[in-house]
């Protein structure tokens, strides 16, 4: 499976556990949030579906609303993300 681009995982890792990044969020053209209108939806999707496969992300559905959390995985990622956008900077 390819790999979605590290502003994608960026993006979708930096934004998971807030109250507006929900899946029925991402089926619109953009998520709602700054910053996401830089990515197509299907770019979204595919980050969403590879970092849940390959367990940076995990699905959590209550009440009829779905919201990826990050895993342990997910915060180090995230971390390491944070860690080279300072560094290139």
């Amino acid at each position: 499976m390819d790999k979605p681009t590290e502003a994608v995982i960026y993006q979708i890792l930096s934004k998971t556990e807030e109250k507006n990044a929900t899946m029925d969020h991402l089926v619109f053209e953009m998520m709602q949030f700054p910053g996401a209108h830089a990515f197509t939806k299907n770019e979204l999707l595919f980050g969403v579906y590879w970092l849940e496969t390959y367990h940076y992300i995990f699905r959590k559905t209550e009440n009829q609303i779905t919201r990826y959390v990050r895993t342990a995985k997910g915060h180090e990622k995230l971390a390491e993300l944070e860690i080279l956008k300072v560094e290139r900077k």
